[in-house]
């Protein structure tokens, strides 16, 4: 039987007027197998415990593709993350924004380096309206992501490794302040 080809994120973006702009990659070497990492962070409702801007976090539906879960962080923001693809043991891919509306597309990517070392990696990728001048976006960009996503995704994988490595929650802003969730 035929199926048609699942649609590219791009032409499911342009169907809503979007499109994505210039992703932010960071990575943590973490003294840790992987197992324990992805242990962490696939356990729903338990991102409190290892980032550093979210206050609270709640799961809706868990775990697997169509999962769905809320965090509100120090600065009163309520994001929604929605998982669109589920690897076990390796990573997920989701969209994260206030709702209805989503703002990037997040990948987690775990990568097994020794037997007590892995790689775990975060690629944020904003979605942009298409209909704005271009140098709009590109003050979108510089001001919501660029370094002030860096800052954000060192913070979080800093407290994961914090987490896998000794077992004890981060507190709120242990890596430091956020100006946008954490001032």
């Amino acid at each position: 039987m035929w199926m048609p080809e699942r649609k590219s994120l791009d032409e499911k973006l342009a169907e809503r007027g979007l499109e994505t702009g210039e992703s932010v990659y960071l990575y943590r070497i973490i003294d840790a197998p992987s197992d324990v990492i992805w242990k962490a962070i696939s356990r729903p409702g338990q991102l409190a415990q290892y980032h550093p801007y979210c206050q609270s976090n709640e799961a809706f539906k868990w775990p697997g593709v169509g999962a769905r879960d809320g965090l509100t962080y120090y600065s009163g923001i309520y994001f929604e993350r929605d998982f669109k693809t589920w690897m076990e043991g390796v990573g997920y891919d989701l969209e994260i924004g206030s709702p209805p509306r989503k703002t990037s597309w997040i990948s987690w990517r775990i990568k097994p380096l020794e037997q007590s070392r892995s790689n775990l990696s975060i690629e944020v990728t904003p979605y942009l309206e298409s209909h704005l001048l271009d140098v709009v976006k590109l003050e979108f960009q510089r001001q919501y992501f660029g370094k002030s996503v860096e800052i954000y995704l060192d913070s979080l994988l800093r407290g994961v490794d914090y987490f896998v490595t000794t077992g004890r929650a981060v507190q709120a802003k242990q890596f430091g302040s956020h100006p946008i969730y954490a001032p």
